[in-house]
Order: structure tokens, then sequence, then C-alpha cells
């Protein structure tokens, strides 16, 4: 549902208080409406790292239900943001990210798209959570080694089950995460339907991944009489300014994820719009 919403509705504030993750994803399918999920959680703007507390709130202050954030451990067990298995892209260290310890690792410093040096020091899963719950915003945990099971336990240590959604590639992963807890979301894709059909997963959580491009009519038909959404990318085409908002949205798609949310979130607007924080 493409909104044109006037600015001063996109200035609005998130609610403090936010709805099961489940919850939220019903809502949006509900409401034909398409809800932005972004990126790494930053790089889209100058000054604003991947992964950082500070790309965490400017998505939130944006209107995007979701921050997507890469998990990775450190030397001495901690989870860490991080994308890359070096350190080289993205922060002012070099080597590998598994040979240095948590406070090693905080002693840098986080750069944006263009190499800058921002402000920001590499932050640990347990901030995400802090900073997620302040800002009101969801987190969608990509896990760049970390096993599903703990990365769930983690977010029920944190309370923060309902507001986390963990993105897994087969069945076989997202059984240890519902294990631990069916409030939290799971991102899965449906390349193969009968597996996942014939699993013992409660599907109230799941998203089917399509990954990138948007699916055949049929395909969407199919998932939403199931009651599960569909999450997609196109990077490229948002990279190339060909991206197709209006046939994203005409095909229901319940979740975009994106490199460029603001030229999105101006297209379909902040998630409250639709699904009401209480």
């Amino acid at each position: 549902m493409l909104t044109g919403l006037p600015l001063l509705f996109l200035a609005l504030q998130p609610s403090p208080g936010l709805m099961p993750v489940s919850t939220l994803l019903d809502c949006a399918r509900e409401a034909e409406a398409t809800l932005v999920a972004v990126h790494r959680a930053g790089g889209f703007e100058p000054g604003i790292a991947e992964n950082s507390l500070s790309g965490l709130r400017r998505a939130a202050e944006l209107g995007a239900a979701f921050a997507e954030v890469d998990l990775r451990e450190t030397a001495d067990g901690e989870i860490i943001l991080m994308h890359d298995a070096t350190l080289d892209r993205t922060t002012t260290g070099a080597g590998n990210v598994r040979d240095h310890t948590l406070a090693e690792l905080q002693d840098l410093f986080l750069v944006d798209a263009a190499g800058h040096r921002t402000a920001d020091h590499i932050p640990t899963l347990s901030e995400a959570f802090t900073v997620a719950r302040e800002a009101g915003i969801y987190l969608e945990l990509d896990l760049k080694g970390v096993s599903p099971a703990r990365a769930a336990e983690l977010a029920v240590t944190a309370g923060m089950e309902s507001q986390s959604l963990i993105i897994v590639y087969d069945v076989a992963d997202a059984g240890p995460v519902q294990a631990v807890s069916t409030e939290i979301g799971l991102s899965l894709p449906f390349t193969d339907h009968d597996a996942v059909l014939a699993s013992e997963l409660e599907f109230s959580s799941l998203l089917a991944w399509a990954g990138r491009g948007i699916p055949d009519a049929e395909t969407e038909a199919f998932l939403t009489g199931l009651r599960i959404e569909t999450a997609i990318h196109d990077f490229p085409a948002e990279a190339d300014g060909t991206i197709d908002y209006a046939l994203i949205d005409q095909r229901q798609v319940e979740l975009l994820a994106s490199n460029d949310p603001e030229a999105a979130l101006r297209v379909f607007g902040r998630w409250e719009a639709y699904c009401r924080a209480h």
C-alpha cells in the first residue's frame, strides 16, 4: 500500500512499546503494507557506519521497522556486530575478527562507506539490544558463524525475543531457534516448500526469504494462503535507480531489505502508519 505520507507524519517518533514481531508481520500482511529493514544497520549515509549504534538510531529515526545486523564471535567468546570476517574494510583495524578479544576490538573505530573514521566503536550485541529497545526498532540477526541456538538464547536473556528476528537458511537451523523460543521471528528461504511444510516449525513467526527480486504472483498467493509473509531485496536496482516500488507493493511483499532506506521510506512510510505500537 503506497502511502505518499506527508513529511510531517514521517517525523513522528516511535511509540515506546512494541508488539511481538509475529504480530507485526501479520499486521503488514493484513494491511497489505511493505515494511523496511535497513541492511547492515547503516552505511547508507556519510558518517554512519554499517553495524553501528548510530546506524540503529538513524534507522529508527527514519521509521524503518527492522535493522539487520551481522553477528560475529570474538576470540574471548563475546558477540559483536560485524559483517566481514576481517576488520580492514569497516574499522580502523586490520586482521581477523576472531583473532581479537572484545577489549582489543573496542579500542578501534568504525568507518563509513567512504572510509572516513566515525565516532562509533564496534558494538556488542548486548549494546545493540539496549539501543533497539530504547529507539523502538526490531532487530534482524544475520549469523556469521554464531549458532542459531546461541543467538536465540542471547535474545531471550536480554528480554528481546519478541523484538528479534533471526535469519536462517534451512529448516535444520530453524528448529534450534524455536526450541529456545517461538516468540523469535525466523527468516527462512522457501526454496524447498515441501521441507518447510513437512517440518514441525511454528509458522506464526516465519518470514519467507525470497532473495533478490519480486516473487511471482503464484508464489506470493501460496505464501499468503499459509499466512506467511515475504521478504526480498533488490540492492542492485536500488543502486542504479531502477527499483520498482509499485510492483513490490502490488505483489504484497511485506518486508524489503534496503540499502537506501530513505528512498524506500519516502514511498512506503513509517511502519507505525499501519501497525501502531502499544
